[in-house]
């Protein structure tokens, strides 16, 4: 019983991380974060046999990464155009629900030290600057309409995917943002609605190869010096609250709704990185 709620963790985590990373502003690694697999995600994937040994995770974790990506191209995406607020503030509230684990984790083998602040104060800015870079509305939104197999474009799909994903597991930071800073967000979501393979398959593939490197930095960061790199991850957490506060926010009744669902968001984090046991448990 105890490995079928821990695999449902996965597929769950799975699912969440897929839909953080088509959403701009939403993080997929600070959901990791949240959830509790952060650590055992990056290492799972940090070599070759690392990604053996752990193949039933990484099978799961990615079914459900496939999923959350269908379902919020589809229907998570009309969520947020319609329930803008709701949806938004639910997400803080899954974010500032896994708060006090990312202190748990940060602070398992050493104190906090006054020198914390320092990777927290700038991860938080770098996250925040970013962000209002996307609010001003400068980035390339062009749409590339593909066909047929192209190498040129393939190439250029792959690089734009391992750039991209190396984002996707760094907690604050939005993968979506990234391609959209990279002009291939909006063909990418187009793809992925029209189930167009020629685009798919290279990004997919760009984001293999992005993700496992991107794990491999990471793992070896918090091998080196696992308080300060999580004090930089406790700052971009907290500046990627302020990255997803959505338009209309403020003293009026959707924000009130918004509260109520962000109320929801808290608990429910916590019951999910609870539900199979800690990741030491897990590993």
């Amino acid at each position: 019983m105890k490995k079928f709620s821990e695999y449902l963790k996965y597929f769950v985590c799975g699912v969440v991380f897929g839909i953080a990373n088509v959403i701009p502003g939403v993080s997929g690694g600070t959901m990791l974060v949240v959830f509790g697999v952060f650590d055992r995600l990056t290492e799972a994937i940090s070599g070759i046999k690392k990604i053996i040994h752990n193949l039933a995770f990484l099978v799961t974790f990615a079914v459900g990464a496939g999923a959350g990506i269908l379902l919020s191209a589809k229907v998570i995406g009309s969520l947020f155009k319609t329930y803008a607020v709701q949806t938004n503030m639910f997400f803080i509230g899954l974010i500032l629900g896994g708060v006090p684990l990312i202190i748990k984790l940060g602070t398992a083998e050493k104190k906090v030290k006054p020198l914390c602040i320092v990777p927290f104060l700038i991860s938080m800015a770098l996250v925040v600057g970013l962000s209002v870079l996307e609010k001003l509305d400068i980035l390339s939104m062009n749409v590339e309409n593909v066909t047929g197999f192209d190498a040129v474009f393939s190439l250029k799909m792959i690089a734009c995917a391992a750039i991209a994903a190396v984002t996707m597991i760094i907690p604050g930071i939005s993968g979506s943002f990234m391609m959209m800073l990279l002009g291939v967000y909006e063909t990418i979501i187009g793809a992925l609605n029209d189930m167009n393979f020629y685009v798919i398959i290279p990004f997919a593939v760009g984001a293999v190869i992005g993700i496992i490197f991107g794990a491999k930095l990471i793992s070896l960061l918090i091998e080196k010096n696992k308080l300060m790199v999580y004090s930089a991850i406790l700052g971009m957490v907290i500046g990627s609250v302020y990255a997803i506060l959505p338009e209309g926010f403020g003293f009026n009744l959707q924000t009130g709704y918004g509260f109520a669902f962000m109320l929801i968001g808290m608990p429910l984090s916590a019951l999910i990185e609870k539900l199979g046991g800690s990741e030491g448990d897990a590993n």
